[in-house]
């Protein structure tokens, strides 16, 4: 039996069950995730729904089928799975045959993981080019160059490797891999808002083309306001001299009306200082005698401690909002009125944040909407690395940017390389935790105390701040470094019991269910 109500999006929602709806909230995309979607569609047990469950199950496959055209293991898997197939296209179907039958993971993979691991493009290029020379009918070379070259940047090494010779078989699935190519790095195009409201009553379980139409029908997604208030822009950093010199010139390039600039120099030992200098009088131009502001201290003492100082200055309590940035983002001219467009929408929010890219490759997202979840099965025990198992939603690592996280919408956490709150609730919150030191993990902490406290951050998906990051040999960690980061996981676990987080978890799905429903009232009247 079908709910007849597909294009009723609010209906259809509301008849699916609870389980399923808890998994389609946090969105409709990503490897882990649709698999996931589409198993439990199939194994539902409802036969009640089964015409609807069958729907979104073959919406789920079929979409992996398309955005994974080269991934062999997953046409294995879906191949072996006969409920799967009968609800997979034909023509998915003969490409992902084709794909099983010529992919094969070689016997020793220790070369290719030496490469990859040693992060130098070049010499990973010219690896992968000439695997695809010495095998040319084994796809696994190709999806290694793709997800490579994608990573990378390299549009026209995917293409030369998509394009090389190849068994007469095999160009049905490159073919398709190189229609998803030029999709990925050719410009985005815009969805006309009419366009994204038919999508949605098509796929009235796609809760991200749903959050997305009512975003365009509504204005949101063009939405700019002044903050309702003076905004203290917070800084800090320590021995990025360059990073934050490029950072503050884009904060310089953007509207900053209302606001003061606070620069903790934290015990930097490079040109930092003369960064600074250079830039005062520019700052003083844009905002105003005394609205630049830098702290100078002798020793590094930490991300939380340098949030905190920041914090407690007397001049930075002035202010109605606080905004934290990192030191190495590049900002859009409006970013600051973006975030006013979210404090408007959600005013009642602990925090609101951004979508963070890769600054040389904004298909790779680094932060989006993140949610809370929990094995309920787990049980806390201090001598697990994870001694209270609960996670963040990486859905936004699963797959690239093609505007699948455009939207506006409370979440469990925000990235800390930009973030806004109001000052007020920010001093009524609590200091970041400095046991969290030097770095890791302490903003999400915090985000965790204002979702006990009822106070959900809002994640405003308009706004893409672009993140640098350092590449090659020097963006490996020092066992130090990695040995710290599981150290701070440790303890910001210990910091919340299961009771709280499970209590989170559940008040932060009635949030997303009403906010949702909302909006799909809203494109059912439209």
């Amino acid at each position: 039996m079908s709910t007849g109500r597909a294009d009723l999006p609010a209906a259809f929602w509301r008849a699916l069950p609870e389980d399923l709806k808890a998994l389609l909230r946090l969105g409709f995309t990503g490897r882990s995730q649709l698999l996931d979607v589409a198993g439990r569609c199939l194994h539902a047990g409802r036969t009640d729904l089964a015409e609807d469950l069958a729907k979104i199950a073959g919406d789920a496959l079929n979409t992996l089928a398309h955005d994974h055209p080269l991934d062999g293991g997953l046409a294995a898997e879906l191949l072996a799975a006969d409920p799967a197939v009968a609800l997979l296209a034909p023509d998915a179907v003969a490409r992902l045959r084709v794909l099983a039958d010529h992919w094969a993971r070689p016997a020793d993979t220790a070369p290719l993981l030496d490469i990859l691991a040693a992060r130098d493009f070049g010499r990973t290029r010219a690896f992968l080019a000439q695997a695809v020379r010495d095998e040319p009918g084994n796809l696994f070379w190709r999806e290694q160059a793709v997800t490579v070259g994608t990573v990378e940047n390299a549009p026209d090494f995917v293409f030369a490797c998509l394009e090389a010779p190849s068994p007469e078989a095999v160009r049905p699935v490159l073919a398709a891999a190189m229609e998803r190519a030029r999709t990925l790095f050719s410009p985005r195009q815009t969805l006309a808002p009419e366009a994204l409201l038919a999508a949605a009553r098509r796929a009235p379980w796609n809760a991200g083309l749903a959050l997305r139409a009512f975003d365009a029908l509504s204005g949101a997604a063009d939405q700019r306001d002044p903050l309702p208030g003076r905004t203290a822009v917070l800084l800090y950093s320590w021995n990025k001299a360059d990073e934050l010199g490029s950072t503050l010139d884009s904060l310089l390039a953007s509207d900053l009306t209302g606001c003061s600039v606070f620069v903790l120099d934290n015990g930097s030992t490079d040109g930092t200082a003369e960064v600074l200098a250079r830039r005062e009088a520019r700052f003083a131009d844009v905002l105003g005698a005394d609205r630049f502001t830098v702290v100078s201290l002798p020793v590094n003492i930490g991300a939380a401690a340098a949030r905190n100082w920041l914090l407690h200055l007397d001049a930075v309590q002035a202010h109605d909002f606080c905004c934290y940035l990192d030191d190495d983002v590049e900002l859009p001219p409006d970013w600051l009125v973006r975030l006013g467009a979210a404090v408007k929408r959600y005013p009642e929010a602990g925090v609101w944040g951004c979508k963070v890219v890769d600054l040389a490759n904004p298909l790779c997202i680094q932060s989006a909407d993140s949610h809370l979840a929990m094995d309920p099965a787990e049980r806390a025990d201090l001598t697990r690395l994870d001694p209270n198992p609960f996670s963040l939603t990486d859905l936004h690592v699963q797959t690239l940017d093609t505007g699948g996280f455009d939207f506006l919408r409370p979440c469990a956490s925000v990235t800390g390389c930009c973030h806004l709150f109001r000052t007020r609730t920010l001093l009524e919150s609590g200091d970041f935790a400095i046991q969290l030191s030097p770095s890791q993990y302490d903003d999400m902490e915090h985000d965790l105390r204002l979702c006990e406290a009822g106070l959900f951050p809002v994640y405003q998906g308009h706004l893409a701040v672009r993140h640098r990051k350092r590449t090659g040999a020097a963006s490996l960690t020092s066992a130090r470094e990695h040995g710290s980061a599981l150290g701070n996981k440790y303890k910001m676990q210990t910091m919340h019991t299961r009771a709280d987080i499970a209590a989170a978890i559940k008040a932060e799905q009635a949030l997303l269910e009403a906010d949702l429903l909302d909006k799909l009232d809203y494109l059912e009247g439209v």
